[in-house]
């Protein structure tokens, strides 16, 4: 903003003074004209920062889930590369299942003979020549290994790691022969899901009063320069990071309440951006166009296109 200020204060300044000389070059001329620029800097900064408020921290963020392993064992098949789409239920990975498998038998076949059991009691207790306790106990015993069996076939099934939605993985660090295990800090790949990215931009307290869902905006992401995306605002998250509590045993103090934090707002980008490389996690610079003062909504447009010329210009 800085830039464009001075350039047409300095263009206007070298057209009075300097090309058609409408005023002459004195103190009085030189004082004037300093303190112009700078009360219309601080105009500028005090009602386009509030009315067309404008952040660089903004990003785009795409909704993740750890891919962990259910069950222990060796991984005998990777079966997706990364980046491609995927479909809910396509396999990711496969356990070796024989271990598995020869539960789920073992436990069949004792089921199969509690179930015999079973009958037999409840033959002999309706004869007469039986007794209750030994009926209730076979029951117990059906009931016992029915269960156990659902866990050992969940466990099976369980082999076979599938994509939880639709989406893509990244990150696969697993290759057939080695051994994986439930841990929760063991991630063998992440799962991307196919929704999003979300662009979430962080304004200054006191830039956001004026902003309300449904405002129009303008998008300058850094990886596509010289470009100016139409947008929207969706929504303002109601709770700062600073600001949330939770039970633990130590009382919180107010050491830190002089850090601000940044008002969460999720923009909607409205233009279609599908055809450049601009992955999760793109940087952006985000103007919002509150309605308040709308006539200085150009000067924020020019601005904002400025600021994305110079992303042409960066250091490698």
């Amino acid at each position: 903003m800085l830039e464009l200020v001075f350039g047409v204060y300095g263009l206007a300044w070298w057209l009075i003074f300097k090309k058609f000389k409408l005023l002459p070059i004195n103190l009085w001329s030189v004082v004037t004209s300093i303190f112009i620029a700078v009360a219309t800097v601080l105009f500028l900064f005090l009602w386009v920062g509030r009315c067309q408020p404008v952040t660089s921290f903004a990003r785009t963020y795409a909704i993740t889930t750890p891919i962990i392993c259910e069950v222990t064992g060796r991984v005998v098949e990777v079966t997706q590369e990364g980046g491609k789409p995927l479909k809910k239920g396509d396999v990711l990975f496969r356990v070796d299942p024989e271990s598995y498998q020869a539960r789920v038998d073992s436990l069949q076949a004792q089921l199969n003979l509690a179930q015999t059991r079973l009958k037999q009691e409840n033959g002999l207790v309706q004869a007469g020549a039986g007794n209750q306790y030994d009926l209730d106990k076979a029951q117990t015993e059906v009931e016992r290994l029915q269960a156990d069996l659902r866990v050992a076939a969940y466990q099976l099934e369980a082999t076979t790691a599938r994509a939880p939605a639709d989406g893509y993985v990244t990150q696969i660090v697993i290759r057939p022969g080695q051994i994986v295990m439930p841990m929760a800090f063991s991630q063998v790949m992440v799962f991307v899901h196919a929704e999003g990215p979300y662009l979430m931009a962080g304004f200054k307290q006191n830039a956001s009063e004026f902003i309300d869902a449904g405002d129009g905006a303008e998008v300058a992401f850094d990886a596509a320069p010289g470009r100016v995306f139409k947008a929207r605002v969706k929504s303002l998250q109601p709770l700062l990071a600073e600001g949330a509590i939770s039970a633990s045993g130590a009382l919180r103090t107010l050491d830190d309440a002089a850090k601000s934090g940044r008002v969460p707002v999720q923009i909607e980008v409205l233009d279609d951006i599908s055809e450049y490389n601009l992955p999760a996690g793109s940087n952006a610079t985000v103007a919002v166009y509150t309605g308040e003062l709308h006539h200085l909504d150009i000067l924020r447009m020019m601005i904002l296109r400025i600021s994305s010329w110079e992303n042409w210009v960066f250091l490698p």
